[in-house]
């Protein structure tokens, strides 16, 4: 069989598409190939196979040029058969394997491949492009080609005044999400686009605006928006929100464009003896799965967000969408937050901005509401440091051992304390220093903890040896796991605090009751 018949135009066009998905998929899921390189022994593992998908690219690619061009037929070898067909079955394979991951993958992995894939998208449909242009001019002749090649410097010249003057104007898309950092209420909200950000009320009648701001410089270059504002300030106060888009950010001569405003909000402090908690923990992506069980909760006057909202923290849209959109609806920016960092909002590139980006200096702090004090711990990681997931640039035990050190300094002026911590032995890969915050704990007095991170809703109960050192331990600190997402269903909690009790309820996303416990305080 000649190589022409083999492997004719139309089956190099579309073996050339194919293998372009499935190589644009693969590398969009790169977030996991840590979990499959260390069993691969060839050609380094996943980035090697990324290699070999590119090199037949390139090899299908010159192919159809060389078709496109050439007057005479490929020789009619036995080599060129076998690397056409091994080039046939590699993109076969890869298509099987890149759509096989797609339909078996959670939502929780192919939201991130689809961010990649958005992003790459700026290198891969060029690149299409101008294949698909070269083998056009190659293929046409007289009118056929001009027209083609004009179609082409059309779009393009579409494409780079887009590029320079966006036609998108700038809009708000989340309502506030107001978190209390210990310190005082950072206003978070999300724009569609990057832009300067602002907030407006009246206090003792005096008129205030408040731009988010850097050391007299407002800050031009994100989409999360944090706005920090005193808490007698915004409590039991109207305010809103609002964003200015930035055409030109030069040293001499930037330029502003439209405005947009979002509000008023009336924001309400309960600081009553009587408060009900909105607590979720682990929603991962899973966000109508966790509002469907959120609905059944009764109204609440705060909510805590207990961590591991996404896979990981790898593009600012993560943040937006799991964090500030999700927390924005479920508050319509009237009620505070209390935010608690997660295992997984510690992984990807942009977990080291995220804190600041919210409007956090740091993730352990203490927060007062009337008679019940908060105590907020950030676990970290739940492995060691050196572990193959986090390549080399996590340095979370560092933190974790100043957090305890300042754990030792902290006062807290009420006697009723509730502990926040996605983890319940607040580090686990250190025991010692697990143990030591919990002897701290024990002498402030803290009444309990509510936790996250293991997807289940229950007290522990010795269910492990670990849980058996704690429960002997710590008898008088019961450990609340809040829920989260597992199996197909979402558990969202909610705790009524009341000067005698605190109750504890839960339901799943169908409306089945799963906790429903009263406890004292001690």
């Amino acid at each position: 069989m000649k190589i022409k018949k083999l492997f004719n135009f139309p089956w190099l066009l579309i073996s050339f598409i194919l293998a372009v998905c499935a190589a644009s998929i693969f590398r969009a899921l790169r977030e996991v190939w840590v979990f499959y390189t260390p069993n691969m022994k060839f050609l380094g593992g996943a980035p090697g196979l990324f290699v070999i998908l590119i090199c037949n690219i390139a090899f299908i690619t010159a192919l159809l040029i060389y078709n496109s061009y050439s007057k005479t037929e490929l020789p009619d070898n036995k080599l060129l058969k076998t690397v056409v067909i091994i080039s046939w079955v590699i993109t076969g394979l890869s298509v099987i394997a890149a759509a096989a991951i797609a339909v078996f993958n959670g939502a929780q992995t192919n939201s991130v491949m689809l961010m990649y894939l958005k992003r790459d998208l700026t290198v891969i449909i060029p690149f299409v492009a101008l294949i698909l242009l070269l083998i056009s001019v190659g293929k046409l002749t007289g009118k056929a080609r001009i027209a083609v090649i004009s179609a082409a410097l059309a779009a393009l010249s579409a494409v780079l005044i887009i590029k320079v003057f966006p036609l998108k104007d700038i809009k708000i898309s989340s309502d506030p999400c107001v978190m209390d950092t210990g310190e005082n209420y950072s206003v978070v909200f999300s724009t569609n686009r990057t832009g300067t950000a602002y907030i407006k009320y009246s206090y003792n009648g005096k008129e205030y605006k408040i731009y988010e701001q850097e050391s007299g410089r407002r800050m031009t270059d994100r989409r999360i928006h944090s706005i920090a504002v005193p808490y007698d300030h915004l409590n039991n106060n109207e305010y809103s929100i609002g964003t200015t888009r930035v055409t030109d950010d030069y040293s001499y001569g930037s330029r502003l464009g439209k405005t947009a405003e979002k509000g008023p909000y009336e924001f309400k402090r309960f600081t009553g003896e009587y408060q009900k908690y909105l607590v979720i923990s682990d929603w991962h992506s899973y966000l109508k799965k966790a509002l469907s069980a959120i609905a059944y909760q009764d109204k609440y006057d705060a909510v805590i967000l207990l961590g591991d909202p996404a896979a990981g923290m790898d593009f600012e849209e993560e943040a937006v969408r799991y964090i500030v959109e999700f927390g924005g609806a479920l508050t319509n920016g009237k009620i505070p937050v209390i935010y608690v960092r997660g295992n997984h909002e510690t992984r990807g590139s942009f977990a080291a901005y995220m804190p600041e980006y919210l409007g956090y200096n740091k993730l352990y702090y203490t927060v007062d509401r009337g008679p019940y004090s908060f105590i907020i711990l950030d676990s970290g990681e739940d492995k060691e440091d050196s572990h193959i997931e986090y390549g080399g640039l996590d340095d979370y035990a560092v933190n974790r051992n100043e957090m305890v050190d300042w754990l030792e300094t902290v006062s807290v002026s009420n006697e009723k304390i509730i502990c926040l911590c996605h983890a319940w032995q607040v580090s686990e890969p250190e025991e010692n220093l697990s143990l030591k915050a919990w002897d701290i704990l024990n002498i402030l007095g803290v009444d309990f903890m509510l936790s996250g991170h293991t997807h289940e809703c229950r007290f522990i109960d010795g269910a492990n040896d670990r849980e058996k050192e704690q429960i002997e331990k710590y008898p008088d600190i019961p450990v609340y796991i809040d829920g989260g997402y597992s199996d197909g269903k979402y558990i969202a909690s909610a705790i009524s605090l009341s000067p005698d009790e605190v109750k504890f309820e839960a339901y799943d996303n169908s409306g089945n009751k799963v906790m429903d416990k009263t406890i004292p305080w001690d």
